[in-house]
């Protein structure tokens, strides 16, 4: 039975940028964005994004939709 507090996995595009630049991508299942970029990156992430150092662009496959997240 599936709970109302659970939300479906959906599809996540991440890719590890520096600057402008992306260094790799790679698409991971998950319930948000916060839990995409938490399981793609080697270190811990916040909100944000850094200037010229090294963040995450997560985009939602389905709706374009995109978050930044700086490491932290």
């Amino acid at each position: 039975m599936v709970g109302a507090a659970e939300v479906p996995m959906v599809n996540f595009k991440v890719e590890i940028m520096e600057g402008g630049t992306v260094l790799k991508s790679t698409e991971v299942q998950s319930n948000s964005d916060v839990q995409a970029a938490k399981s793609a990156a080697t270190r811990p992430v916040e909100p944000g994004r850094a200037g010229n150092g090294g963040w995450l662009r997560v985009t939602h496959i389905a709706s374009g939709r995109t978050s930044e997240f700086v490491f932290g």
